[in-house]
């Protein structure tokens, strides 16, 4: 069981802390990062939105962009990529499997 840190954040001028396990703690200030970017980004388009309506676009920016990074352009989902690494590195193991009997023999 991991150790539990607090992250103290702020984001639109509000302090949150955070719990996460210890290991997490930077992917949780990267993720904080990228939120308070995304917050500056349409921020600084100069309509004036209250904060309510500026996190809700910012999360649903970065749920976009995360979604076309899963599906890509047509292209897999990450299950289905790794699933093809691991039948390629089966089929790598296996031509070496038989090339080393090719030599023993």
């Amino acid at each position: 069981m991991s150790d539990v840190v607090q992250v103290d954040v702020t984001l639109l001028g509000r302090h949150f802390s955070i719990g996460t396990p210890a290991e997490e703690r930077e992917t949780l200030e990267q993720a904080v990062r990228l939120l308070g970017e995304k917050i500056d980004s349409i921020q600084a388009t100069g309509r004036v939105m209250d904060t309510d309506k500026v996190a809700i676009m910012a999360a649903l920016n970065i749920a976009h962009d995360l979604l076309k990074v899963k599906v890509g352009d047509g292209g897999l989902e990450m299950a289905a990529i790794q699933r093809k690494i691991r039948s390629m590195s089966e089929a790598a193991d296996q031509a070496l499997s038989a090339g080393q009997q090719g030599l023993l023999s």
